[in-house]
């Protein structure tokens, strides 16, 4: 062999093993998301408490998909009514309503009293 194809050849594999190398060195790092996180429904109850015209948290958040269920105590009888999903609760002093839902719309939606139409909160249902 010739001295310019054995040096040609040399080159060619020293390049293959700096390629290699770097490759290695600088791939991105994936992480596969856990089994139990795909597509699963994630069942998240909330309470909440009605006090006057405000709500305690003023804000749910919550993910699309999730099963909702609000819990909700009220130091006065209200109709509670969420905005996006037309949903209604009516609930009285000592006696906790549940409203349950699937968050399947995504966005800010208002929750009122139904009576006073004073806003009480917001309901945050963010895209999975």
């Amino acid at each position: 062999m010739s001295r310019a194809r054995v040096r040609n050849l040399v080159m060619v594999l020293v390049t293959l093993i700096v390629l290699v190398a770097l490759f290695f060195l600088l791939r991105p790092e994936f992480s596969a998301p856990e089994s139990s996180d795909v597509g699963e429904t994630q069942e998240q109850p909330v309470a909440l408490a009605i006090n006057g015209n405000t709500m305690s948290p003023d804000e749910v958040s919550v993910t699309e998909g999730d099963q909702v269920t609000l819990h909700i105590t009220s130091d006065h009888p209200v109709e509670l009514h969420m905005h996006g999903y037309d949903l209604d609760e009516e609930v009285e002093p000592g006696e906790p309503g549940e409203l349950s839902f699937e968050a399947t719309i995504t966005g800010r939606f208002p929750i009122e009293d139904h009576d006073t139409e004073a806003e009480l909160g917001t309901l945050l249902v963010q895209p999975r």
